[in-house]
């Protein structure tokens, strides 16, 4: 029987450990918890039993869990996880249950966890993950989703091509295409490049630029981005552009795919020679740097409808990096919240219920609109004079959000979920909680079958709708 390790901050070797990949390993990892440096610990579940241990750190222990607090397995893709730990008549509970949202396992239930779904032991709320990536040290991409595993991979894949050749002295072939949806933090992306570019030729000075893509139609920014010479027009003082100025470092194309069709040739021919024509001069200018480009257009696409240039989407996508939506990765949502908590002016670890209410959310606007909705709550929590978060902070900031939503003619977001009991709160298990299944089928059948809209009505999580069905026999008609 394999047993969670103890989490020591300051062994390297355990931190090399937990950043390894497997594929389709499936593990739980700590995303919430009262010892902070126990965060991200990762216990993989395999067909034999894990048992989840007390989790102990530098700075104390979650004294709400049992030694031995919980046991998981994996069967067919799925966690199961069990209160308590043993064998046999030797099974011992925890003292203070293990718990799923507000409902608690009863003593001899094994409940089946998805991945992205949450238990709870004590104050320590585990997220089941498939393939978990440890973030470096240091990494601005925060996160365990196997999807930012892989951006990372790929980033750090064309930054040491990119040190390689600038140290050599050999001419900087390397693009970047960078894309995702909004908000999903595509800009960050270029920011890790040039921190991973900055540590690869420290002391040197790597430089960052940034421009708009779509604005190089305006002759000003044009002349921003190519450079312009010495009294190319009355009154106008050679100076160089961008991309001279971004040699040896990175330059950001933001809202790259939103290029002019007219103005794509130019940065054709820029990208692939190398070299810049400034305005009004003969002589090009030749630069190596990263040059990364960001868009949340589909490209290829956008190449069909005739609307992009195919030869331009080649150039700059021989290294790709895709952003999912947090939708598609909700187990990074508890680690980005951590970081921008303390970004906002709070210390960290968050409380487990702040987390499981982060996590129970939608974010359509995605790692911005967290960031946005993050910034509420520390601000109310400094209003109120509180040195933390809590419930009634994310509720107040939730209700304020949700409203500004609806004045906007945008639809609200998703449920929130009602604050989870704690051990002190014993309610009992979801099947004594169950409603009856009469007034279950109604309601299911007066929503179309909509799990989500009858979950709000029972101030639910939409797994809990699920499990009830599965629990009274009731599936949706074909």
């Amino acid at each position: 029987m394999s047993h969670a390790p103890t989490f020591k901050v300051s062994d390297a070797e355990s931190r090399a450990q937990l950043g390894k990949r497997a594929r389709d390993t499936h593990a739980l990892v700590v995303v919430a918890c009262p010892v902070a440096s126990a965060l991200g610990t990762v216990v993989e579940v395999e067909r034999g039993p894990a048992v989840l241990r007390r989790v102990v750190g530098p700075e104390g222990e979650d004294d709400w869990m049992s030694r031995e607090h919980a046991t998981a397995r994996l069967d067919g893709g799925r966690v199961l996880v069990r209160d308590g730990a043993g064998q046999g008549s030797a099974w011992r509970s925890s003292a203070n249950g293990t718990w799923t949202g507000d409902l608690q396992l009863d003593e001899d239930e094994e409940i089946d966890l998805a991945p992205g779904e949450l238990v709870r032991t004590g104050r320590t709320v585990w997220m089941v993950v498939v393939n978990p990536a440890q973030a470096p040290d240091g990494s601005l991409l925060i996160g365990v989703s196997e999807a930012l595993g892989r951006a990372r991979d790929e980033l750090a894949l064309v930054v040491s091509q990119t040190a390689m050749r600038l140290a050599r002295g050999r001419r900087v072939s390397q693009s970047l295409l960078v894309t995702g949806a909004r908000g999903t933090g595509k800009q960050v992306v270029a920011r890790e490049a040039h921190r991973q570019l900055g540590a690869a030729r420290a002391p040197a000075k790597v430089p960052f630029l940034q421009i708009s893509a779509p604005s190089i139609a305006d002759g000003t920014v044009a002349a921003d981005l190519f450079g312009v010479v010495d009294r190319y027009a009355t009154d106008v003082k050679g100076r160089p552009g961008y991309f001279e100025q971004a040699h040896g470092g990175v330059i950001l194309l933001d809202e790259f795919g939103d290029t002019p069709l007219a103005e794509q040739a130019k940065l054709l021919n820029a990208l692939q020679e190398r070299q810049v024509t400034p305005l009004g001069g003969r002589k090009a200018v030749p630069f190596d740097a990263l040059v990364i480009a960001a868009t949340n257009r589909d490209l290829e696409q956008a190449a069909v409808d005739g609307s992009f240039r195919e030869d331009l989407v080649d150039r700059v996508g021989r290294f790709r990096v895709h952003l999912p939506p947090l939708s598609e990765r909700v187990e990074d949502v508890p680690f980005l919240a951590q970081a921008l908590v303390a970004r906002h002016g709070l210390p960290a670890p968050l409380p487990w219920g702040i987390v499981e209410a982060l996590v129970a959310r939608d974010w359509p606007g995605n790692v911005r609109e967290l960031d946005a909705f993050v910034e509420r709550m520390t601000a109310i929590a400094h209003v109120r004079h509180k040195d933390t978060l809590d419930l009634e902070v994310f509720a107040e900031a939730a209700v304020a959000v949700d409203g500004l939503a609806r004045g906007a003619g945008q639809p609200a977001p998703g449920p929130t979920r009602a604050p989870a009991a704690g051990p002190s709160q014993r309610r009992g298990s979801g099947r004594r909680e169950c409603p009856p299944r009469d007034e279950l089928l109604e309601r299911l059948e007066a929503c179309d079958w909509n799990k989500t809209e009858v979950a709000r009505q029972y101030g639910k999580h939409p797994r809990q709708i699920t499990r009830w069905m599965d629990y009274l026999g009731i599936a949706r008609p074909d």
